[in-house]
């Protein structure tokens, strides 16, 4: 999974599963570009990018609100210090979630600007680069929420749902040029678990997951660059499901 010489932009690459994915990256190869609200990591630690650089890579963090088209676009522009961007990784997420008689207004809204339009924004904004560069590989991170229902799951479930149809999308419209797929994980050990779902999640997931634990953020990193990289260089449209079996 070589991506020597190769760009990588990750959003929300602070923490998670976006931070697994940075470090596996520039262990790869790749040069980092870390966009994200903040970079430190939520629970605390050195920023990603200082990580990459202490380790012998190459990388920076640039401050990218994912709702907004022009911010994405700013972050992609800065992997021209690095040669430009060859790889757009759309990570950064939001989980908070009800049942569809308990999402407001505010909570459909969110979910869906950060979930989905923040996937559309940097799929528009890496076509874009990419298409002037002569092509490029693009992975967004879905959820097995978007492949079978959860509880308390609406807005979060219709937003990677989208995800997975909107890859698909520009896989069918861009293949002769970029790659794109994306990566569905199940439950993942990271701050987002223990942090911004339900009292009882974990619980329920290591009860409900086939192999009866959830996944280490690099479990999933591992697929995502294996995505991003030319060992998959006739893979596009897929959804890669990464679940423990749980959509099983």
């Amino acid at each position: 999974m070589d991506l020597e010489n190769q760009t990588v932009v990750v959003t929300g690459g602070s923490s998670g599963i976006g931070r697994a994915i940075a470090l596996s990256a520039a262990d790869h190869g790749a040069a980092v570009v870390n966009t994200d609200l903040r970079p430190t990591p939520r629970t605390d630690g050195r920023p990603t990018h200082e990580v990459i650089r202490d380790d012998g890579g190459e990388a920076t963090y640039v401050e990218t609100d994912i709702t907004r088209l022009e911010s994405v676009r700013d972050a992609v522009a800065t992997a021209e210090q690095f040669g430009g961007i060859d790889v757009m990784i759309n990570n950064a997420g939001r989980a908070q979630s009800e049942t569809l008689v308990s999402t407001d207004a505010e909570n459909w809204a969110r979910s869906l600007a950060v979930n989905l339009t923040g996937v559309y924004h940097g799929c528009l904004a890496a076509v874009d680069r990419m298409l002037d560069r002569g092509g490029g590989a693009i992975v967004n991170v879905a959820s097995v929420f978007g492949v079978v229902g959860g509880p308390n799951s609406f807005s979060y479930s219709a937003a990677k749902g989208g995800v997975i149809s909107l890859t698909r999308q520009v896989a069918v419209d861009y293949a002769a040029d970029i790659r794109i797929n994306a990566v569905s994980p199940g439950f993942v050990d990271t701050p987002m678990l223990e942090e911004d779902t339900h009292s009882g999640t974990r619980t329920f997931a290591e009860e409900e997951t086939p192999v009866g634990r959830v996944a280490s953020p690099d479990e999933i990193a591992t697929a995502v660059v294996f995505l991003a990289s030319d060992a998959a260089s006739y893979i596009t449209g897929h959804n890669l499901v990464v679940d423990g079996g749980y959509s099983v």
